[in-house]
C-alpha cells in the first residue's frame, strides 16, 4: 500500500510539473502574447488561374471584451487539460484613470483641452476658427460651455490694436507739431503725406523680404512714425523759408531740397546703419530685433525718397500763392537763445564739464539699479502653481486645490479659475505655462477682465493662501521672458563622483541661502529618490551557477508590478492594456532579499517536461510572440544566460544546492544597502553635473543678487575634482548685453564713416559725435525717473539714439560750414546757424518724441515690451536736443579755429593748353 501511495504521489508531482505554467508565463510574456494575438496585417498577393490578383490579409484585431477574456494563451496538448485562456490566469475588466486626474473650472468638474496650430496657419486665424467652432458646439449641445483660459489670438489682437493706436496717435501729434511751427496748413499737408506713403512702402518691402506683420515689426513702425516726417520737415521748412524770402516757388522747391540733400541723406543713413550690425548679433537678441530693424530701415529709406521727390513736387504746386510770414513762439525765443549761446561760447569749459558730470552721474546711477532681459508684461492672465506637501496623497491634493481655487475666485477681478492635477506632475497648456513638478502638484489658470492687473491679483492670491499647508506661487502668463531665458540664479557643479557632488551642492546651497536678496534655494537634490543597491557576491553566485548579469535578470523580471501592453480597440473604443500582478506576489523592500532565484526557471520548467507536448507548447508560445526557440537562445546568450532549451536539467543548476531545481534565496548571495539616487543624471560635455538654483526675492534685481552670490561663493572651498560655472537668467542677460554693446560700437563706427563721407572731413564728424553721450545722458535720466532697469529692449533705444541724435548735429554743423565758406566769421556763423536751424531741429525732435509718447505712457500689455525703447528715445532726444544747441557750438568753436578750405568749381575745370 505504501509503495502504491508513493507511486501515486510521484505520478501527481510529475503531472503537476507538466501542467505548471508559472515558469512559462510572466507579465512581460503575457503582454507579448496579447500583442501577437491582436494582429492584423497584409501578407502580400496571390493569383488565381485566371490571373486575377488577390491581396492576402492575415488576422483580425480583438473586437470585444469577451473576446479578450476568452483568448487562448497556449494549449499544452494534454488530454483532459483544457487550453489556457486569459481569464484562467487573470481578471479582465475595463477601468479608467479618472481617480488620478483632477480638472475643475470655477469649482465644477471640467476638461482642459489645449490646441496647437499648424505651421502654415496664423495664430489669430486659428483662434477665431476655434472660437466659432466652440460657439457652434454650445448651440448643438445645451449645457456645454467653453471658457478660454489662455488664448494667444486675443493676446495678438490686443498687441496689434495697441501698437496701431500708438502709431495713429503718433502721426496725429506729428501733424499738430508741424502746424504749430509752420502756422500754415499747406506745408503741414505736404509733410503729412510722407507718413502713409512711407508706411505703405515699408510694408511692401516687408512682404518681399519675408518679414511678417507681428508685434516686433509693428513696434518698429510705431517707433519710426515720428521719424518718418523728419526728412520732409527739414525739406519743407527750408523751402518754406526760401519762399518767404521772395524766391519763386520753383527756385524755393529746387534749392530748398538741394541745400539739405546731403544733410538729410547722411542723417537717414546714420539712423539706418546703426541697425546694420544686427547681422553680427547672435542668439535670441537677433531673433527678437531683426524684424524691428528691417521695418525701421525700410520706412526711413522710404521717407528719404519721399522727402527728395514728392515733397518738392507738392510744394511747387501748393506754395504758389504768396503768403505772409506769421510770427511764431520761436521768434520770441531766438533773441534769448542767441544771448545764451554767446554766453556758453565764452564759458565753454563750464558747459562741457557740466555735461560730463551729468553723463557720469546718471550712467552710474542707472547701472547701480541692475539689468534685466525684458520688461514684465502685466497681462490679465496668471498662472498659479500649488506645491503639495511631500506626504500628500491624491485626496489631500484635491482638497487643497479646491480650497486654493475657492480663495482665488474670491479675489477681486478674478473671473475664471481653471485647476488641474495630473499624477506625476502638472501638464502643460502651452510654452511657458507648465504645471508643478511634484507627484500631485496643481496648476491654476486664472483670467481677469481686460485691462486688469494679473500681477496684483497674483499677489493677492498668494497672500490669501499663506495659512494653507501648501506652497502657492503666482506668475504672469508671460512674465518677462522667463520661458526663454530661464529665471533666477543657477550654479552648475561639475565632477565625476556623485557623492562628492552631493556634498558640494549641499554646502553651496547653504552659502547661497545666506546671501541678502535670495528668497529660496534648491540644491538640485529634491528630485533624488530613495534607492536600494544590491551588492552581489560573485563567488557565492557562481556557487549556484549564476553570474551577476543573470541575477540581475531574475531581479529585473520580478520587480515590475505593472506592465503596459499595446493598445486594443474593444467595442469601438480604443484603450490601453495594463497588466498588474497580484498584491501578494509583489516584491517590496522588506521581502526583496527573500526573493527565490531559480536559474533559468522558465527554460528548466520547459525542459523538465521532457515530452513532445512541452516542446510543442514552447514552440507554439514562441510562435505566438513572433519568435522562435533559437531567438530565445540568442537572447539568453547575450544576457549571459543558458542557451540550452532541452535536456533533463538546466545547465546552470548548482550542484551544491539541495533543491532539485537549483533555487536559492537572493539574500544568500547578495546584500542590500539603502542609498539615494538622482532621478536623472545630467551630463555636459561628458561631465556629470548638479545644478544649484536660487530665486531672487520679489523686488530685487536678479543681476545684483547674482553679483552678491558670486562674491559669497568665491570664498567657498570646493572639494577636489569639483568645478562650478554660473548659469541662469543673469548669464543670458549679460550675453545679450555684450551682443548689443558690440552692435552699438559697430553702429557708432559706421555713423562716423558716413559723416566723414558727407562732410569730406574727419574733424566735423568728430564734433557731431559729441551729441551721442548727450543722448545717453537723457536716456539714463528717463530710465531713472521711470524706475526701470537697463534691459535688452532699452539698449535698442540707445542704439536708435546713436542714429537719431546725430541728425541734429549734422544739420547744425553742416550749416555752420556753409556760412563760413560763404565768408562769415566763425563765431558769427556758429550763432547764426544755431538760430537758423533751431526750428527744424525742434520740429524733427518733437515729431519723434510725440510719435513715441503714447507708447511710453500707455500701461497695457500691447506696448509694455517696447516701452523702454520709447522712454530712452524720448529722454535722450529731450535732453540732447536742448544741449546740442549749446554743446556742439562750444566744441566746434574749440576745434575748428582754422579757416575752412573751399575749392571753387572753376578750379575743377580742366586746363586747356
Amino acid at each position: 500500500v505504501e509503495q502504491g501511495l508513493a507511486a501515486l504521489e510521484d505520478t501527481r508531482k510529475d503531472l503537476e510539473s507538466q501542467t505548471d505554467v508559472r515558469g512559462m508565463l510572466s507579465m512581460s510574456t503575457l503582454s507579448a502574447l496579447l500583442t501577437a494575438q491582436d494582429f492584423a496585417m497584409p501578407a502580400g498577393y496571390v493569383s488565381d488561374e485566371s490571373g486575377v490578383q488577390y491581396m492576402v490579409s492575415v488576422g483580425d484585431a480583438l473586437a470585444s471584451e469577451e473576446e479578450l477574456r476568452t483568448l487562448v494563451l497556449f494549449d499544452l496538448g494534454l488530454e483532459d487539460v483544457a487550453p489556457i485562456r486569459l481569464e484562467d490566469v487573470a481578471t479582465v475588466f475595463v477601468t479608467d484613470n479618472s481617480a488620478e486626474i483632477y480638472t475643475k473650472l470655477n469649482g465644477e468638474n471640467g476638461v482642459i483641452a489645449s490646441f496647437t496650430k499648424q505651421s502654415n496657419y496664423a495664430t489669430a486665424q486659428v483662434s477665431e476658427n476655434l472660437a466659432a467652432r466652440f460657439a457652434a458646439l454650445e448651440k448643438e449641445y445645451p449645457g456645454l460651455h467653453f471658457v478660454p483660459l489662455m488664448d494667444q489670438g486675443d493676446y495678438i489682437h490686443l498687441i496689434v490694436n495697441s501698437i496701431l493706436s500708438s502709431l495713429l496717435w503718433g502721426a496725429l501729434f506729428s501733424v499738430v507739431v508741424l502746424f504749430l511751427f509752420l502756422r500754415d496748413w499747406r506745408p503741414t499737408v505736404i509733410t503729412l503725406v510722407s507718413i502713409p506713403v512711407s508706411v505703405i512702402f515699408a510694408i511692401v518691402l516687408m512682404y518681399f523680404s519675408g518679414v511678417t506683420i507681428n508685434m516686433i515689426s509693428l513696434s518698429g513702425l510705431a517707433v519710426a512714425v515720428g521719424m518718418l516726417v523728419d526728412n520732409s520737415v527739414v525739406v519743407i521748412e527750408n523751402i518754406y523759408r526760401l519762399r518767404a524770402k521772395g524766391y519763386t516757388v520753383i527756385q524755393a522747391a529746387v534749392s530748398g531740397a538741394g541745400q539739405v540733400l546731403g544733410a538729410i541723406t547722411a542723417s537717414t543713413l546714420t539712423t539706418v546703419c546703426v541697425f546694420l550690425p544686427i547681422v553680427f548679433v547672435e542668439g535670441i537678441t537677433k531673433q527678437l530685433f531683426t524684424d524691428l530693424a528691417l521695418t525701421m530701415c525700410y520706412s526711413l529709406l522710404a521717407s528719404l525718397l519721399v522727402a527728395l521727390t514728392l515733397v518738392p513736387a507738392m510744394a511747387s504746386g501748393l506754395l504758389r500763392r504768396e503768403h505772409t510770414v506769421k510770427k511764431g513762439v520761436l521768434d520770441y525765443v531766438y533773441p534769448a537763445y542767441e544771448k545764451a549761446l554767446r554766453f556758453s561760447l565764452d564759458h565753454k569749459a563750464g558747459v562741457l564739464l557740466l555735461s560730463l558730470v551729468l553723463l557720469v552721474t546718471t550712467g552710474f546711477a542707472a547701472v547701480q539699479r541692475g539689468f534685466t532681459f525684458m520688461p514684465d508684461m502685466d497681462m490679465n492672465m496668471i498662472n498659479v502653481t500649488v506645491t503639495m506637501p511631500e506626504d500628500a496623497d491624491m485626496a489631500q491634493a484635491v482638497a487643497l486645490a479646491d480650497e486654493v481655487s475657492r480663495r482665488a475666485l474670491a479675489v477681486e477681478n478674478v473671473e475664471t479659475v481653471g485647476a488641474m492635477i495630473s499624477s506625476g506632475g502638472g501638464a502643460s497648456m502651452m510654452g511657458g505655462m507648465t504645471g508643478g513638478g511634484g507627484q500631485y502638484d496643481a496648476t491654476l489658470y486664472i483670467t481677469l477682465p481686460e485691462g486688469k492687473s494679473g500681477n496684483a491679483a497674483g499677489r493677492a492670491i498668494e497672500a490669501a493662501c499663506q495659512d494653507l499647508p501648501c506652497t502657492v506661487s503666482a506668475s504672469g502668463a508671460m512674465a518677462g521672458m522667463d520661458f526663454i531665458t530661464g529665471s533666477g540664479i543657477g550654479v552648475n557643479l561639475y565632477g565625476s563622483d556623485m557623492e562628492t557632488l552631493h556634498d558640494a551642492a549641499t554646502a553651496l546651497a547653504r552659502r547661497m541661502a545666506q546671501v541678502d536678496g535670495v528668497a529660496s534655494v534648491s540644491d538640485g537634490l529634491e528630485d533624488a529618490a530613495a534607492a536600494l543597491h544590491i551588492a552581489v557576491d560573485r563567488d557565492k553566485a557562481m556557487a549556484h551557477g549564476m553570474t551577476v548579469a543573470q541575477v540581475y535578470m531574475k531581479i529585473a523580471a520580478a520587480l515590475p508590478s505593472t506592465v503596459t501592453g499595446a493598445d486594443v480597440t474593444l467595442d469601438g473604443s480604443k484603450m490601453g492594456v495594463v497588466i498588474e500582478g497580484l498584491e501578494a506576489d509583489r516584491v517590496t523592500v522588506e521581502n526583496l532579499l527573500d526573493l527565490t532565484i531559480t536559474p533559468d526557471s522558465s527554460l528548466s520548467a520547459m525542459a523538465s517536461m521532457g515530452s513532445s507536448s512541452a516542446g510543442s507548447a514552447m514552440s507554439s508560445m514562441m510562435g505566438m510572440m513572433g519568435g522562435s526557440s533559437a531567438d530565445m537562445s540568442s537572447m539568453m546568450a547575450m544576457m549571459g544566460g543558458s542557451a540550452s532549451v532541452s535536456g533533463s536539467s538546466s545547465a546552470l543548476s548548482g550542484a551544491a544546492d539541495d533543491s532539485g531545481d537549483g533555487s536559492f534565496r537572493l539574500g544568500d548571495v547578495a546584500t542590500a544597502e539603502k542609498t539615494v539616487s538622482l532621478a536623472t543624471i545630467r551630463h555636459d560635455e561628458q561631465r556629470r553635473y548638479v545644478t544649484v538654483t536660487a530665486q531672487a526675492a520679489e523686488g530685487r534685481n536678479v543681476t545684483l543678487v547674482t553679483a552678491a552670490v558670486q562674491r559669497a561663493v568665491g570664498s567657498l572651498t570646493l572639494p577636489d575634482g569639483v568645478t562650478l560655472a554660473y548659469s541662469g537668467e543673469n548669464e543670458q542677460i549679460m550675453e545679450a548685453m555684450e551682443q548689443l554693446l558690440l552692435m552699438l560700437l559697430l553702429g557708432v563706427i559706421l555713423v562716423y564713416f558716413i559723416m566723414v563721407a558727407q562732410f569730406q572731413s574727419l574733424k566735423s564728424p568728430f564734433i557731431v559725435m559729441f551729441t551721442i553721450p548727450l543722448a545717453f545722458t537723457g536716456g539714463f535720466m528717463a530710465l531713472l525717473i521711470a524706475g526701470i532697469e537697463i534691459s535688452v529692449v532699452s539698449l535698442i533705444g540707445f542704439v536708435m539714439l546713436v542714429g537719431i541724435i546725430v541728425n541734429n548735429g549734422i544739420v547744425l554743423v553742416d550749416y555752420i560750414n556753409q556760412q563760413r565758406i560763404a565768408g562769415m566769421a566763425r563765431r558769427d556763423a556758429i550763432v547764426d546757424a544755431g538760430v537758423t536751424r533751431m526750428r527744424p531741429i525742434f520740429m524733427t525732435s518733437l515729431t519723434t518724441i510725440l510719435g513715441l509718447i503714447v507708447m511710453a505712457l500707455a500701461r497695457n500689455v500691447g506696448t509694455s515690451l517696447m516701452q523702454p525703447v520709447a522712454l530712452v528715445c524720448i529722454g535722450g532726444l529731450l535732453y540732447a536736443t536742448l544741449m546740442t544747441l549749446f554743446v556742439v557750438p562750444c566744441i566746434y568753436d574749440m576745434m575748428n579755429k582754422k579757416e575752412l578750405r573751399h575749392v571753387d568749381e572753376a578750379e575743377l575745370k580742366q586746363v586747356e593748353e
